[in-house]
């Protein structure tokens, strides 16, 4: 931890201290006591560390020190440099005793308070969930921002996010999009990946905004855009065509079970209707990837009705009860859409479907399969041109 108290309880920050006055206070053998567990602490301060306080070995600390590295504890102290040259109430590692808990640093805008933590490093699920209720149940809103060290970028606009990175997307009103946020302290920049599409479990298209922290304000991480039907659908196109042609060697689990799926229905990858596989902004909340559960509904439930027919969203729903995560894997997003919901909607907006009274839809076109590959991907094209032209800009109700 970068603070620890004096015996008066006056708090004192190390990395605010000069090497010198540092070591004068070893050599004063100047007491300090953990504002958590009030423990004894002792001064860390080598010459290839950041100074820094520690609990004895023995320490039954509930607030711990976590295994901060110095990575960590240099992000952590420049985002604070950061929000108190704003002229902002900020403190760093203030101890909250109603819930036992330390945030990295604790914010107050007039009546709001605002936890942010700095996440460098994975710990279990369940810990970040702990953190998380705790936070929220006396009303303070939580922040995570990751260390740029777990960015994994594939591309201009793709990246990997995993389960585990998964659980600090933000969401703060249905009108703004998904986010991410990273912190390098190295390049002192930080990393925004907005408006996520999802292609795969663990894969995402994501909107990119890289900003230099000294020219950034607090503000600006909700100054946050959408991608433009234009933008998501031209790059969703090279997905589904990268879709149509991977090969296909050494399928396992999940993926292998699909494809079992297809062949007892007579039907290829290459010959997918083009509905199959189309963006949706809260995939992340599907078990399976977008191709296994969008191609359920269209073969398993829409192909084989009549034009004309009607079914009803409850009998969808059902189809893919297991396939959906709680809501409460998702504790920072304030709003949370219905992935099956987004998906009918663009069925609709095709006039496959038509949404009628008492969460029911009418069939208006049978759906069909393609012959050959190179009438599939063409389709995919004439498809995704059609969904480029449909009225609005942004892919939401």
């Amino acid at each position: 931890m970068l603070q620890a108290k004096l015996k008066n309880g006056k708090m004192v920050t190390l990395m605010n201290l000069t090497r010198k006055e540092i070591e004068r206070l070893k050599q004063k053998e100047v007491k300090f006591y953990c504002p958590a567990c009030q423990e004894a602490v002792l001064i860390k301060a080598g010459k290839k560390m950041i100074p820094h306080f520690a609990h004895y070995a023995t320490s039954q600390c509930s607030a711990g020190d976590r295994g901060e590295g110095i990575y960590h504890e240099q992000g952590k102290f420049l985002l604070y440099q950061w929000l108190k040259k704003q002229g902002l109430e900020v403190t760093l590692e203030k101890y909250i005793p109603e819930i036992r808990q330390r945030p990295d640093i604790l914010l107050k805008i007039n009546k709001k308070q605002i936890a942010v933590e700095y996440q460098c490093a994975r710990i279990p699920v369940e810990e970040v969930n702990r953190r998380n209720r705790g936070y929220q149940s006396i009303g303070i809103t939580p922040i995570w921002i990751l260390g740029a060290n777990l960015l994994e970028r594939q591309g201009k606009n793709t990246f990997k996010i995993n389960s585990f990175t998964q659980q600090f997307i933000h969401r703060f009103s249905y009108e703004l999009p998904t986010v991410l946020y990273y912190f390098c302290p190295q390049t002192l920049q930080f990393i925004f990946i907005q408006d996520l599409f999802f292609t795969t479990k663990t894969q995402a298209i994501g909107k990119l905004k890289v900003t230099d922290i000294r020219k950034t304000y607090f503000k600006e991480l909700f100054s946050l855009s959408y991608f433009m039907k234009k933008e998501i659908y031209s790059l969703w196109e090279k997905r589904k065509q990268y879709f149509r042609l991977q090969p296909r060697n050494n399928l396992y689990g999940m993926e292998l079970a699909w494809h079992q799926w297809l062949y007892l229905k007579q039907v290829h990858v290459e010959s997918l209707p083009s509905i199959i596989y189309l963006p949706v902004p809260t995939q992340f909340r599907m078990k399976s990837p977008p191709w296994d559960w969008q191609s359920r509904i269209c073969i398993n439930l829409l192909q084989p009705l009549e034009t004309g027919s009607i079914i009803s969203f409850h009998s969808i729903r059902y189809q893919l009860r297991k396939q959906m995560k709680s809501t409460s894997s998702y504790p920072l997003i304030q709003y949370l859409d219905d992935p099956i919901k987004e998906y009918l909607l663009i069925l609709e907006k095709l006039n496959i479907l038509s949404i009628l009274p008492n969460h029911t839809y009418k069939m208006n076109q049978s759906i069909s399969v393609y012959n050959h590959i190179e009438e599939a991907i063409n389709g995919d094209k004439v498809l995704m041109k059609q969904l480029i032209m449909n009225e609005g800009n942004k892919i939401r109700a």
